[in-house]
């Protein structure tokens, strides 16, 4: 099992959303910085071979209005994969994610990811 924290709040779908209707060069740059977020808390881990895995997401949120199924894990998948920890996040090598609302003073996000089992 690997399991990173990452300590970083995450634009929400509907934040990301407004981005992309503002402005869309402001929206790729959003993206491309948590994607190299991610993609370095995950470096040097070990590569996952044995597929496929299931990913579950520990949202620590502070604000208790905040929508859970607003929380956006692209660009964490994406991250993952540019680490090269996964191969791609396709079906193929995920078949199960899960998000976990945990009620907390910041805002951050818990990674666990089993290998296929």
């Amino acid at each position: 099992m690997i399991k990173v924290i990452i300590d970083y709040k995450f634009l929400s779908w509907n934040n990301y959303i407004g981005k992309c209707r503002t402005n869309v060069y402001i929206a790729n740059k959003v993206k491309q910085d948590e994607t190299e977020l991610v993609k370095y808390k995950f470096m040097g881990l070990p590569k996952i071979t044995n597929y496929p895995v299931s990913i579950e997401f520990k949202w620590h949120i502070k604000n208790k209005q905040s929508d859970l199924d607003g929380r956006c894990c692209k660009n964490i998948l994406d991250g993952i994969v540019r680490a090269g920890i996964l191969v791609d996040d396709s079906v193929k090598y995920i078949n199960k994610i899960t998000h976990i609302y945990i009620p907390d003073t910041t805002d951050y996000v818990e990674v666990n990811i089993a290998d296929g089992e």
